[in-house]
């Protein structure tokens, strides 16, 4: 690695209003078909200019045979061609005042000695050119304000405000992927390959500034200058949450990051300590990591480790608590005030404490009621909710399946029965209407018909996020069918949810810890 010292110009290579394709090709497969494909298809609304000497136009655009036959000034250019050829494209793309250039190809120095050479040689004629390069052997990078998707998989991810880099491109593509699932959006992207003369600090560097970045998410396999990444994610991190996926933890997680990029992983008591030193947040698995950037980029920070948990029954409470207990969150202690609130619409036989119980209670308003009352209460810091989330799908299982079943085996074999069987549901329905205005009530309550809105997932969703706004405070929701469709589509609507109560509190304590830390 040979990281240059001159002045990046961040601006053109996030915000290009011309690019130019070296190796376009019209071969399915081929990266000269993906890449442009991708960025066509993102919508990118600047020039887009294709060079192949072998092709007269590629993807219905002329082809150029060189770039200097674009008359056009260049602020992008994306290399697609082979590793022996890249250097003399690069000589072309300086000579045309090109400050940015993106290298797809890999047989570099993550293949052995004669390609750590060949990518030296590159990184130094780079420097003194003054061109950054992004790889080589990269997937290339993304920019939400610029609807710039070059990246090398059909991959679009949401627009948003997170920061995502990544030391693999073909992991670092795919979380965008898990992102989008979980409604998350982005920034900017860039998978830095083998980081040839700019390094995951340098882009750093840039996200600290960038006012369309307010979370920072990375995937770390090693660094070159660990001084200098302490000294910068340490000034990010008390403005901009920085979560961090380290790979290449043990011996053989060491040779595999060996083997892909040619980085060297390093101690990992030496990242675990600057990370801790740098308020940098870590994330054990994968699946923690894309809860981490869901919750830090979708949550407001907590003023404290009080944490309310709301369940539809007794044992998932017990279950959270339990993680509580393993993650250091303290279950708040009710004040008798917020108690006697919870008793005017709550049937006689709810818990009355924490976890709060709402004992399979079906009014959905009361849903919406006890949560407000939980997030509104001054002990309270944090809320967990579990098993209300999914609105639309439990109306679809629950209660149109429990209606449809019954009426096909009456018309299979009772139908004289049908007249009768309607009459109860009608009187069901105007019950169940009326039942609205009884408080504290012996016995179970069924679904109220008029509520049908706020149980969709819109009304649901809308409501917290309101919630939060007015209060500060995050509220996590456990969503057990969040694998379905229908979790995927709750989560997309910017709630945060994972699929059980142990992740929802780990996820709760990490977003407790990390404000305590930069209050202090």
């Amino acid at each position: 690695m040979e990281i240059g010292s001159f002045d990046r110009d961040w601006g053109r290579l996030f915000n290009p209003r011309t690019i130019a394709i070296v190796g376009a090709s019209n071969s399915l497969g081929k990266w000269g078909f993906v890449m442009p494909m991708s960025v066509i298809g993102g919508g990118y609304r600047g020039k887009l200019f294709m060079v192949n000497p072998n092709e007269s136009e590629v993807l219905g655009r002329p082809s150029y045979a060189t770039l200097a036959d674009i008359k056009d000034d260049l602020d992008l250019v994306i290399m697609t061609i082979p590793a022996r050829k890249v250097a003399p494209a690069l000589e072309q793309a300086a000579a045309k005042g090109v400050r940015n250039v993106l290298v797809v190809a890999s047989n570099f120095s993550e293949v052995g000695d004669d390609g750590a050479a060949l990518e030296l040689e590159l990184a130094r004629a780079a420097n003194s050119l003054g061109v950054t390069i992004i790889g080589p052997n990269t997937m290339g990078i993304y920019s939400g304000s610029s609807s710039l998707f070059a990246l090398g998989a059909p991959n679009f991810p949401l627009r948003g405000g997170v920061g995502f880099i990544s030391q693999s491109g073909n992991l670092g593509v795919q979380l965008l992927s898990w992102g989008k699932r979980r409604g998350v959006g982005f920034s900017r992207f860039v998978g830095s390959g083998n980081e040839a003369n700019t390094e995951v600090t340098d882009y750093l560097e840039f996200l600290a500034s960038d006012p369309e970045t307010h979370t920072i998410a990375l995937y770390l396999e090693g660094l070159e200058d660990g001084r200098r990444f302490l000294q910068v994610a340490g000034s990010i991190a008390r403005t901009k949450p920085i979560v961090v996926l380290k790979g290449g933890k043990g011996d053989q997680g060491n040779r595999a990051v060996r083997s892909h990029s040619g980085a060297l992983a390093g101690s990992l008591d030496l990242f675990q300590g600057m990370f801790e030193q740098a308020g940098i947040i870590v994330a054990d698995t994968s699946e923690e990591f894309i809860d981490l950037v869901t919750a830090f980029s979708s949550l407001p920070l907590p003023g404290g480790g009080r944490v309310a948990v709301l369940t539809m029954g007794g044992g998932w409470g017990v279950v959270a608590a339990d993680a509580c207990d393993r993650e250091g969150l303290e279950l708040a202690a009710l004040p008798d005030s917020l108690v006697e609130e919870l008793d005017s619409f709550l049937p006689t036989y709810w818990s009355r404490g924490n976890p709060v119980d709402l004992v399979g209670n079906l009014r959905r308003d009361n849903h919406f009621k006890a949560i407000d009352a939980l997030a509104r209460s001054d002990a309270v810091d944090m809320v967990v909710i579990m098993g209300i989330v999914l609105g639309t799908e439990f109306f679809i299982n629950n209660v149109i399946f429990t209606l449809l079943r019954p009426l096909y085996q009456l018309l299979k074999r009772n139908a004289f029965l049908l007249p009768a069987f309607m009459r109860s549901l009608r009187q069901g329905f105007k019950k169940s209407v009326s039942d609205r205005a009884v408080s504290n009530p012996e016995g179970s309550v069924g679904i109220n018909p008029a509520e049908l809105w706020n149980w969709t997932d819109y009304a649901f969703t809308g409501h917290l996020r309101r919630l939060m706004q007015e209060t500060g405070k995050p509220i996590l929701a456990v969503s057990m069918s969040e694998h379905k469709k229908r979790g995927a589509a709750v989560a997309s609507q910017g709630l945060f949810t994972t699929p059980t109560p142990e992740r929802a509190i780990a996820t709760a304590a990490t977003l407790a810890r990390y404000a305590d830390w930069r209050n202090s």
